[in-house]
């Protein structure tokens, strides 16, 4: 009987969704799967070269598919067509914040329904349902995809120099160290380039983690991934979303959720259950710090910078200064001296790489023969597939 309940909840929403999903359809800008399309150069045989490459064993790779197909199988449908490995990483996130949301006690619980969004770009987004206090909770198709590449670069850059990144900052050391690493480098502008172009990771090159960075990559990426689901769900739970003419209203609600996202990520990581290696208790101080929500932040500061000189297609922007959002998820728990100096040092390490990995970016973005690479594309892909 609580299950019908609970399901009843959010037909308002469902209904909502379909018929979106619907007028989705009949765009070419939607990005729904075509399962007997292989993009070239990167089939099965290159995937697989590339993961040995990177040193891992056949059994190894064919576990890794397994499991892959395991969990694509098992994961419910949200929008039919879009790829099952999105639908399983958006079941495996929201099963996470929704347990966190009953855990911290959140208004409106069983009011969201969750669904990935046939649209490219790095986005999550929450839509209100009219005349109901009930939303839908959106990913993007593509998410999950650049918080792993993001997260990747974020990992290889700090194992640059480990020590100088943190409390022992060295900002000229760890820029040298950037340039003495220009593939790496150029990693990260490939990211930035490939999503501002495409709305996707299609420019970017399959470089896989390694034995030994995946643990630190997957936990970052799973804690800017988490984090951006918990801010959307935020922003339901604190009934945002309803004056957006009021641009000191719609900052002072930004800021609100990301605090309201920390609570959310701190109950994540609290939650045994959600350990990413069953049987092993693996702690993740990206997520409950918050350093995996200023990465996501910040590289999306970045992102929308490259779009900007690609396009200058500037949007009507409610969002506050990243700075001054990470100072405050930073700083959060300044007057509880142990907790602040436990997650400080994470924190601080990502505003400072972002903050290295701007500044020499920064040349490459002035120089960049942005025209020519705009011209040879069909458009602005973002204000298209809005039209």
């Amino acid at each position: 009987m609580a299950r019908s309940k609970s399901k009843k909840r959010v037909d308002a929403a469902r209904d909502l969704w379909r018929q979106m999903l619907d007028r989705a359809k009949d765009s070419e800008w939607s990005t729904f799967d075509d399962p007997e399309y292989q993009h070239p150069g990167f089939d099965e045989e290159s995937v697989t070269q590339a993961l040995l490459n990177a040193g891992w064993s056949e059994q190894h790779i064919e576990l890794r598919n397994q499991v892959d197909a395991e969990r694509n199988e098992a994961a419910p449908i949200t929008s039919p067509g879009v790829a099952r490995m999105t639908e399983a990483s958006l079941f495996r996130l929201s099963q996470c914040v929704e347990m966190a949301r009953e855990q911290i006690g959140a208004r409106n619980r069983d009011r969201v329904h969750f669904v990935v969004e046939p649209k490219a770009g790095p986005f999550i987004s929450k839509i209100n349902v009219p005349m109901t206090d009930e939303s839908i909770i959106s990913m993007g198709s593509v998410f999950t995809r650049y918080c792993g590449l993001i997260s990747r670069a974020y990992i290889r850059t700090t194992l640059l120099c480990p020590n100088c990144a943190g409390s022992k900052y060295d900002e000229d050391f760890l820029r040298r160290q950037l340039r003495r690493n220009p593939d790496l480098l150029f990693y990260w502008w490939r990211i930035f380039v490939s999503f501002a172009l495409t709305g996707t990771h299609v420019l970017t090159e399959f470089k896989p983690s390694t034995k030994e960075e995946v643990i630190l990559v997957e936990q970052m990426a799973f804690a800017m991934e988490i984090f951006g689901l918990s801010h959307e769900y935020a922003h339901h739970a604190l009934d945002h979303g309803r004056n957006v003419e009021d641009l000191d209203g719609a900052k002072r609600e930004e800021f609100e959720a990301d605090a309201f996202a920390m609570r959310l990520c701190e109950s994540v990581e609290d939650d045994q259950r959600w350990k990413w290696i069953k049987g092993i208790e693996v702690p993740n101080p990206y997520l409950s710090a918050g350093a995996g929500g200023i990465l996501l932040l910040g590289s999306l500061d970045i992102y929308r910078k490259v779009k900007n000189k690609m396009f200058n297609n500037r949007v009507y922007d409610t969002h506050p200064e990243f700075i001054d959002r990470s100072q405050r998820i930073k700083n959060r728990h300044v007057m509880q001296p142990n907790r602040f100096q436990s997650s400080l040092d994470f924190c601080a390490s990502v505003e400072n790489v972002l903050i290295c990995v701007i500044g020499e970016l920064e040349p490459i973005m002035k120089t960049y023969p942005y025209a020519a690479l705009v011209n040879s594309s069909p458009g602005d892909w973002e204000v298209m597939s809005f039209e």
